[in-house]
């Protein structure tokens, strides 16, 4: 099977395209135009440099394939709607017609968890209505999903809509782990609520078969999958885990979520006039994900497409807290 992968250079993708490629598929990358494409190019079959803003070359991207990944997106919880539309919505709208248009077969759309409102779901599935209300990433996810799986109702392609781990993590991850790494060995990174809520882990491992899964299965088509580590952890237990991998102390202070969103959303406006640019150190999605419980179960997953995580979360960890420090020994080398 040919498979096209957006944002085939970044985190998720630049783990996807191997695992693909070892497979047995062949795999197209599209790639940023002026982004590194080192990280898939030793195993991508081809590369096409392409913007999703520019609808006319996303024709000749999709052209010839059987299925395709949609991993390109803008991702930060802090900033206007329109930050993220044009990619996200609009972007998302040209490559979906474009590949209907060449009559692709599958679209596998890589959601997140942020569709829902984070009012605390210990026991979340795909059945969790998606009510996101003020976060802009999660409302344009929201729409993205509505115009694929409209997509695939409607029988113009074979729709399958993936929502990680609320914690996607692993090696080449700049986000994620590496903010908390950094937070973690700074000393300044407090619990909140005592670090007591629960959360859901995908390491990239096992997240890319999920997404093998969703993109060859039949039983896929149609359907909304929580692709994830299928482990219930604590936030203190998750820092306090990843700070012994680094060889950093675990948080010791805690903050009340009160207080703790009163200063994110003090920090947010002062971020939003002053610094536009730049994301805020703290914002109201960080304390929310850290107040209440977002557990969100896998049983979908495995019941129909035989997923089955094989890296635990202890290795997952070790492997990406490796990765980590190499890469702070490289720099302070360099």
């Amino acid at each position: 099977m040919k498979v096209l992968v957006t944002g085939a250079n970044g985190f998720m993708g630049s783990h996807l395209v191997p695992h693909l490629c070892g497979a047995g598929h062949s795999v197209r990358a599209m790639v940023q135009p002026g982004t590194d494409a080192r990280p898939v190019e030793r195993f991508a079959d081809e590369i096409v440099l392409a913007d999703l803003r520019d609808a006319a070359r996303l024709h000749d991207a999709v052209r010839g394939v059987d299925a395709i990944v949609h991993l390109a997106a803008i991702v930060s919880d802090f900033g206007p709607i329109r930050r993220y539309f044009s990619v996200n919505v609009k972007g998302l709208r040209d490559l979906l017609d474009a590949a209907i248009a060449a009559r692709v077969q599958r679209f596998v759309f890589m959601s997140s968890l942020a569709v829902h409102a984070y009012h605390g779901h210990p026991d979340g599935d795909e059945r969790t209505p998606a009510d996101v209300r003020w976060l802009a990433y999660g409302i344009t996810k929201r729409r993205g999903e509505q115009m694929v799986q409209e997509a695939g109702a409607a029988g113009r392609i074979e729709s399958v809509v993936i929502r990680p781990g609320l914690f996607p993590f692993g090696p080449n991850d700049r986000q994620n782990f590496t903010r908390l790494a950094r937070s973690l060995r700074s000393g300044l990174l407090p619990l909140v609520d005592a670090g007591a809520a629960s959360i859901c882990t995908a390491y990239v491992e096992n997240l890319v078969e999920g997404i093998r899964l969703a993109a060859t299965h039949p039983a896929a088509a149609g359907r909304t999958y929580v692709i994830a580590d299928g482990v219930r952890i604590t936030w203190k237990d998750l820092l306090g885990r990843i700070a012994l991998a680094i060889g950093a102390p675990p948080p010791r202070r805690s903050l009340p979520s009160g207080v703790a969103l009163a200063v994110a959303t003090a920090w947010e406006t002062f971020a939003s006039i002053f610094l536009p640019r730049r994301d805020p150190m703290l914002t109201r999605y960080r304390v929310e994900v850290a107040a209440k419980d977002l557990y969100f179960s896998i049983g979908r997953a495995k019941d129909e497409l035989g997923y089955d995580p094989k890296v635990s979360l202890d290795e997952g960890i070790r492997r990406t807290a490796e990765w980590y420090l190499a890469t702070q020994t490289s720099a302070r080398a360099a």
